[in-house]
């Protein structure tokens, strides 16, 4: 080796030795943009000023939605958040967890602010049913139908939620000139916003049947309604709330992790239980279709077919369309979850850390896709358990601190030597707007948009470590840009010790230090100027240039 010429410059690979990276990759790539080959900066973030409708941002943040263009949600908790699945909702309806009980809002709402609890609630049993007269004229001549009667909730937007139940001390035997009276109880208190009681009763074959709609403030009805205009069964007699703060009902807490599946599904987990709702009815969630797992949750997260669970040990992958008939399958791996807040939807594929490395996670199983790059010990530094990561563009961006520094990563799972660099800024909360391409991120307390700046980022690149047998004096180097304005700077180190730093500020070749020879060498390259060939050589012949 008499020198080196870098034309292309790729990311980190900390695994590998320094002197063993192929000759174009980094020991060191922070605020690098390296999708073109070339070394470039990634633009500065740009602030940004919107209205929150709901929290404040502040260094605590730890979720952002954007609900409209106008409104937008803010939060210290960890959020889940997914829109509506029924088509044209006229409510435009979504639905949270990460509070302490399940909520949904609307578009009439939202904007102050308000959310009720997910959910109806299942009503107490009927306080009496009482038949008027006592007596019936016609004991002698009709046999008398036997009823049992109940009730539920309906709410202001038309969801209506599981029944009461059917007392065997309140089945009355009714003739045709008998009516029944029924005393409700008291309503629920809470968040909701209920709007009428449904009533049904067994028809002649035992089927409970629709028999009206009742005020929400009514305490009592009268039922005088003919069999013959009865109308259709109770859909809704499995149509639980999904797990919420009572504990005396969910000892594993509320529901967590809500997210949105294919054909109109919602999926949360609870402890070591993941809830599915009824199809296109995000309020209901049947007890009958739980699925339990070994350990705890960590996350879910949709796949094309299923659904990835993620706990403290082993994943799983559920896989169905149905609500109602989906089958699990423990994933004999290692690679357990050990932060939420990593798991993200990359689209094809799902990601999140591990405690070995990231994880890509699909339909067919998981891979450890920095095993290449990252040791498990190297891995470690990032303290794995505080990264929370967003997709941009098909990059996973991820924050972590470690106690030490707060700082961020980029990881292009497309793969290749540029997929790993690092950032110098750290984020607690992050959205990706898929409807204008942008990726929000609060820094430092505020709203700002990840690369959109008018500015560019300072970046630093430090090469591999060139070997040569031979020890030598590199007396002349050249850094090739195409604008040297702010000027870049390159520092040249010999067996590990700093032996020259150039500003730059045109094309021209340069001398460096004499009075040494070395067998290994390193450059350093900072600025915000896109930089597109380095060279160094011991002539400046060699350079090709006179």
């Amino acid at each position: 080796m008499t020198g080196f010429k870098l034309q292309t410059f790729s990311g980190q690979a900390p695994k590998v030795y320094a002197r063993l990276l192929p000759d174009d990759m980094a020991q060191v790539a922070t605020n690098c943009r390296l999708d073109s080959g070339r070394l470039e900066p990634w633009k500065s973030n740009s602030s940004s000023s919107v209205s929150f409708a709901t929290g404040t941002i502040s260094a605590s943040t730890k979720t952002i939605f954007k609900y409209s263009s106008s409104v937008w949600i803010a939060s210290n908790s960890e959020l889940d958040i997914v829109r509506s699945p029924v088509a044209e909702d006229p409510h435009e309806r979504i639905y949270l967890t990460g509070f302490s009980f399940p909520q949904m809002s609307t578009s009439t709402i939202i904007g102050n602010g308000t959310f009720y609890k997910l959910g109806i609630p299942k009503p107490a049993d009927l306080t009496a049913v009482d038949i008027s007269p006592t007596e019936s004229a016609n004991a002698d001549t009709e046999t008398p139908q036997s009823r049992s009667y109940i009730f539920t909730y309906v709410s202001y937007y038309g969801e209506e939620g599981v029944n009461c139940d059917a007392e065997a001390s309140q089945v009355v035997d009714v003739h045709s000139d008998q009516t029944v009276t029924l005393d409700f109880p008291p309503n629920p208190s809470g968040a909701y916003i209920l709007a009428k009681k449904r009533v049904y009763r067994t028809d002649a074959g035992g089927t409970y049947r629709f028999v009206a709609d009742v005020p929400i403030a009514t305490d009592t009805f009268a039922d005088n309604v003919a069999e013959v205009n009865l109308g259709e069964e109770i859909p809704t007699s499995t149509f639980d709330a999904p797990p919420d703060e009572v504990t005396a009902d969910h000892k594993d807490g509320p529901l967590l992790g809500l997210v949105s599946m294919p054909n109109g599904i919602l999926a949360g987990f609870s402890g070591q239980t993941v809830s599915f709702s009824e199809a296109f009815q995000p309020h209901a969630f049947p007890d009958e279709y739980k699925l339990t797992v070994k350990s705890d949750i960590v996350a879910i997260a949709p796949l094309n077919t299923g659904l990835l669970v993620l706990t403290k040990e082993k994943p799983a992958i559920i896989q169905g369309l149905d609500p109602s008939s989906m089958s699990m399958m423990e994933v004999d791996s290692s690679l357990s979850c050990v932060s939420k807040r990593s798991v993200v939807d990359m689209g094809e594929f799902v990601m999140y850390a591990s405690p070995d490395g990231l994880v890509m996670a699909n339909d067919n199983g998981l891979n450890l896709i920095t095993e290449q790059m990252l040791s498990r010990d190297q891995w470690q530094e990032y303290t794995p358990s505080s990264i929370a990561a967003f997709q941009w563009e098909g990059h996973y961006i991820a924050f972590y601190n470690n106690g030490t520094e707060s700082k961020g990563f980029i990881f292009d799972p497309r793969g290749g030597k540029n997929s790993f660099v690092k950032l110098d800024f750290h984020a607690t909360a992050g959205f990706n707007d898929l409807e204008t391409d942008q990726l929000y991120l609060v820094v430092g307390g505020s709203l700002v948009r990840f690369a959109e700046g008018s500015g560019a980022s300072n970046f630093v690149w430090r090469g591999k470590k060139f070997y040569s047998p031979r020890p030598i004096n590199p007396a002349v180097a050249k850094v090739e840009c195409d604008s040297y304005s702010p000027n870049p700077t390159m520092k040249l180190y010999a067996d590990g010790e700093l032996k020259h730093t150039q500003t730059v500020t045109n094309s021209n070749t340069f001398r460096l230090p004499s009075g040494y020879k070395a067998n290994e060498f390193e450059i350093e390259l900072a600025g915000s100027v896109a930089i597109n060939e380095v060279c160094v050589y011991e002539s400046a012949e060699e350079i090709g240039v006179q």
